[in-house]
């Protein structure tokens, strides 16, 4: 990943999914869908404003979290 990439990042804290944009947390959801919704809202609402490029990413319990929804579906 290129340094000038602004990130944002979905993690498991606590109970809780934070969403991290550039390391500093700037929202906490109780739902996995409503976090991706959260970081993916603001990553495209950037991607209009920045000139650089914008990702999103997140770590391996969103996986697994994602993996039992569909399994529940």
């Amino acid at each position: 990943m290129s340094p000038t990439t602004i990130e944002y990042h979905i993690a498991e804290i606590d109970g809780f999914w934070g969403i991290f944009r550039e390391g500093v947390q700037i929202a906490r959801r109780s739902d996995a869908g409503d976090a991706i919704a959260f970081a993916n809202f603001f990553a495209d609402r950037e991607t209009l404003v920045a000139t650089r490029p914008v990702r999103v990413s997140a770590g391996d319990c969103l996986q697994r979290e994602l993996q039992r929804m569909r399994r529940a579906a």
